[in-house]
This record gives C-alpha cells, structure tokens and sequence, in this order.
C-alpha cells in the first residue's frame, strides 16, 4: 500500500491506496437554471418577513389586547426598576446586535476554516451560464446565514403576534399605571371592561403599551433562538480531535449568554418566570425545526467507480486537496510499529445448491468489506468477474 505524500492526501477518499486508479468522471456543464430565481425569491421572502417584524415591533399599526386587570393584584406592584438599576441589564440594542451578529459571525469563520483545512470532495454547480461558477462555499454560508435569519424573524413575528393578542400585564404595571381605585369596579375592584386603561393616571401611551405585552419574553424567545441554532452549527461542523474541549466551551457559552440574557428579565422585574419559559420553548423549538428539518450541514455525495464509463449526466465531484496544505506542507514521520488495521468480514450470497459446481467457481461468488482504520469499502467478486467499488463522503 502506497503512503500519501502529505496529511491533505491522506483524508481524500481514494482508491489508490488500496492499488486501484480512480477514472475521472467525465466534465459535465451542469446548469442549475433555478438558482438565481430562487436566490431572488429568498431575498423577497426576507424583506417582507423584515417589513413584517419593524411594524409588529417599532410601530402602533396593530392594535393590542388590553387585558382587564385586578387593581390590587400584589403580583403586578413590583418597582419600575431603570436600566442603571439592574444588577445585569441587557437593552434591547444590545440583543439585536448579539442575536443577529454572532451566530452568522460563527458561520462564517466555520465556513472558512471548512474551505481551507477540509479535504473532502466539493461540487461546483453552474449558474445560468458555463462561466458562473457558484462554489460551496458560497452557497453553504448564503444558505445558512439566510435560514438563520428566516427564523429568527419567525421567531420575533410569533412573540410581538402573541403579545398583541394576549395583553399580560408586566411585574410593574401597576406601578407605572398608578391605578385609580375610584375607576374599579365593585365587587371584585377590576379594571373597567370596555377600557382597562381607564383607571390608570399615567398617559403615556408608549410606555403603557410596552407595560401591557409582556407574554412571552422576547429576550428569552430570541437569545434561546440565537444559542441553539449557533449550537447545532458548532455541534456538526467542529470536530477537532487535538481539542475535544473546544466544542463544548463554544456551545454552553453561546448557552450561558442566552440564560443571563434570559434570566436579567426576571432579576429587573421586566418578565414573569412563565413569560421567560414560554419563550425559552418557542425559540428552541423554531431553532430546532430549522436546524433538524430544513438544513443539511453533512452533505452527502455517492460516487460509484465501474468498469462500465459514467453516464454524462453524472455530477461532477473532484477530489480536493486543502489549500492550507497546499501552501504549508507539514512533515510527515513514519512510525513502522504503527501499522493499519484491517479487518475482513466475509459473507456468502445465496450460493448454488447444486453440488455440481465446482468449489473455486463457488467461491468466486462472496463479498468482502474492508476496513482500516482511515476509510472503508466494500469489494464484491461476481463470477463475470467485474469489479465494483461503491464509496460515500460526507461533507
């Protein structure tokens, strides 16, 4: 068995190790017409998800619910706290900024060390015409950063819908309405029907609204939405042998973040505990649907090697060599006690009941599946004496 000349050619899925050329697929110009149809239809989808989200959140377009409230209820009297009177307060710019830049941040720096350590096989698809080539890289970051932000505009669009159509009350709005007992209706002192808002003395119409929509947390829904799906990234894409730590110290940071996040609402008297929990469930499950349903971050391509020439309408998939060691070729040491292990699994397929075939015919009829310790593939021996190599990567 030949050794590589270098680390990069060692993780190639080749059967050149084994004494078997690999025949070049034939190029094939194979033009994908509904990419850039869909590109645009992605970044409609987008705008009209972002129009959506500004006049649920920043605008008073859609009216809200107001609640009918017990003007004594001990549970709404919590102070007003002001942000500089948070222990760990976290504004609402600072969550956007958070949630919208950091998961995309990660993508892009996995995507590129993706690009330049990763020697598996990538596929170059055409766009419209033969000289637009649209690479991996490019439509793995395009793809993932646009379903993040997809759902993480779902996820703000069902908080604010839920929150106009509910109208729970914050910890302190009783606090900031400085409810007239006068204008509470006996027996039971509740708020008038027709209009709760009635018995407060505050008149500030802004902040009396952001007062009444407290169901679900908005931080909790968003930083749980944000951790997860950066998670699952992490989870699937980093896999470093030489720091098996690296990957969980990424995740329950992004997870740490988003419980202080979370939590600060409770400590500031923002947030009911239901208000964090609910939202908590809403950006996991949207986050989790996305990432389990709708994403793909193992691609997987099957090339199948016989004697018989490719069909032309085969996708062409290159072996690659990573341009890191392309341009930095590390050295290699040979340890002779090291040695490859192989283990052979023989296994007969349905062989003749007839006694009269000869025994070396009959064992021409058997698989064999091999496997070292670098990659693996099964060999099957027909009597026509044809030799089929069938091999899978994962991307």
């Amino acid at each position: 068995m030949s050794v590589p000349p270098s680390r990069a050619h060692s993780e190639v899925f080749s059967a050149s190790q084994y004494g078997t050329e690999i025949p070049r697929p034939p190029k094939y110009q194979n033009i994908n017409f509904f990419l850039v149809p869909t590109f645009f239809l992605h970044i409609i989808g987008l705008a009209c998800l972002w129009a959506l989200w500004y006049y649920l959140r920043f605008t008073t377009v859609f009216p809200y619910h107001a609640r009918v409230f017990y003007c004594r209820d001990v549970l709404l009297y919590k102070p007003n706290f002001r942000p500089e009177d948070f222990n760990v307060y976290v504004s609402y710019d600072l969550l956007y900024v958070l949630g919208f830049c950091l998961p995309p941040l990660v993508i892009l720096i996995g995507e590129i060390m993706f690009w330049l350590f990763s020697t598996k096989p990538r596929k170059t698809v055409l766009a419209t015409c033969a000289e637009a080539k649209v690479h991996l890289f490019t439509r793995r970051l395009f793809r993932f950063v646009s379903i993040f932000l997809f759902g993480a505009l779902i996820t703000q669009i069902f908080v604010d819908t839920i929150k106009l159509m509910t109208g729970y009350q914050r910890p302190y709005f009783l606090s900031l309405c400085n409810v007239s007992i006068s204008a509470c209706t006996a027996p039971l002192e509740h708020s008038p029907s027709p209009s709760p808002q009635l018995a407060c003395n505050f008149r500030n119409a802004d902040e009396l609204r952001y007062a009444w929509l407290t169901f679900p947390s908005l931080h909790a829904a968003f930083s749980s939405y944000s951790a997860i799906f950066a998670s699952c990234y992490i989870y699937y894409m980093i896999n470093l042998r030489g720091a098996p730590l690296l990957r969980p110290f990424l995740i329950f940071g992004f997870l740490g973040l988003a419980i202080v996040d979370a939590f600060s609402r409770i400590n500031g008297y923002k947030n009911h505990w239901r208000d964090i929990w609910v939202g908590w469930l809403i950006g996991f499950a949207i986050a989790l649907f996305l990432c389990y349903c709708v994403l793909c971050f193992q691609e997987v391509y099957h090339v199948v090697v016989q004697k018989t020439p490719l069909p032309p309408a085969l996708t062409q998939v290159e072996e690659r060599v990573s341009p890191f060691f392309s341009w930095f070729r590390l050295p290699r040491i040979h340890a002779p006690s090291v040695k490859e292990e192989y283990v052979v699994y023989e296994e007969d397929i349905n062989p003749p009941h007839n006694d009269t075939v000869p025994r070396h015919q009959r064992n021409q009829d058997r698989t064999y599946e091999v496997t070292t310790t670098t990659e693996s593939f099964h060999r099957t021996i027909s009597p026509q004496q044809q030799t089929t190599y069938h091999y899978s990567q994962h991307i």
